[in-house]
């Protein structure tokens, strides 16, 4: 099982790594950048679906760790390759309060909790009170990573975001086999039984969401300084709270690898079909997820991992 797992990862590094060389066209450098962006969104609420606990308000937690890094840098001036792993602490810091708060409540009360979490952070970032912080719907500009000034800026703004992609996915991969995943996937199972065994779900729970909501605002600081280079309230929209949960069922809820198949299948559909005409791209995706949910309501990764089980068995 570990080899398998550490074949896995190797592939998933190379292929991560190699993407420039076989799509060398800028367009295609940023297309990947946001997948993998992407990738660090859905592995943060993957993390909490660990343990069974569902978010519907993720994009609160991608926007604080949004501005949170733009404001360090436009109001104290410190590096971006620093913001962008500070600014996260303060939606890790806020995750922890809130799930002290209801975690120890029943799971699908956390749902509801976050949904309305993220409707009020938009609200108070566009209250004219905080106009003189947020710029209000106007959004604020950010500092990239790399300036365009640079020569092969935007391959080194790609390999920025895939070394902490990568660095993610390990730790994420780490954390499924280590004993707090196992505790997660034992509260998940049947919670009573974990408490009855020793297990502190609340505990537990709380450290899942925290690290969930650290790595969500990380995802939201490499979006604005690594992507769009500017943000705005349209971060907090229900959209946002949305694609972690389609990414990673598409690709394979509670496993490593799913939420980055699921980012890249359905991202790139969704983008190249929205070339066409963006009622294409709804129609598309959705169709997709059908079809996914029908025959593999596993995921994707299961899948693969289920045909290339089978086909080893006949060569056997």
């Amino acid at each position: 099982m570990n080899k398998k797992f550490t074949k896995v990862q190797i592939i998933v590094i190379a292929l991560i790594l190699i993407l420039p060389f076989i799509f060398p066209d800028p367009y295609y450098l940023q297309l990947f950048s946001m997948i993998l962006m992407f990738s660090i969104y859905a592995i943060s609420w993957n993390i909490l679906a660990y343990s069974g606990q569902v978010s519907l308000g993720h994009a609160a937690f991608l926007g604080i760790g949004a501005y949170s890094s733009v404001l360090l840098v436009k109001n104290l001036g410190l590096p971006v390759l620093a913001t962008i792993f500070i600014g996260p602490l303060f939606a890790a810091l806020i995750g922890l309060g809130l799930g002290l708060l209801v975690l120890r409540l029943r799971e699908w009360f956390l749902s509801m909790v976050t949904f309305g979490f993220s409707v009020i952070v938009q609200a108070i970032v566009v209250d004219d009170r905080m106009r003189f912080l947020t710029d209000g719907w106007n959004g604020l500009f950010a500092k990239p990573f790399v300036s365009s000034l640079f020569p092969y800026h935007q391959l080194l703004n790609y390999y920025i975001i895939a070394i902490i992609t990568i660095v993610v996915y390990i730790s994420s991969s780490l954390i499924f086999n280590s004993r707090l995943g196992y505790a997660l996937r034992a509260i998940e199972e049947n919670e009573a039984l974990a408490k009855i065994s020793g297990i502190n779900a609340t505990y537990y729970k709380v450290i899942a969401f925290t690290i969930s909501t650290y790595l969500a605002g990380l995802s939201g600081a490499i979006y604005v300084h690594g992507i769009t280079l500017f943000v705005s309230p349209e971060i907090f929209n229900i959209q946002n709270s949305f694609w972690p949960l389609i990414f990673t069922l598409a690709g394979g809820i509670k496993t490593t690898e799913g939420p980055i198949l699921g980012a890249f299948l359905i991202w790139l559909a969704w983008t190249e079909l929205s070339r066409i005409a963006s009622y294409y791209a709804l129609i598309g995706v959705g169709i997709l997820l059908v079809i996914i949910i029908v025959f593999a309501p596993k995921g994707l990764y299961s899948l693969i991992f289920k045909i290339i089980s089978n086909i080893r068995g006949k060569q056997t």
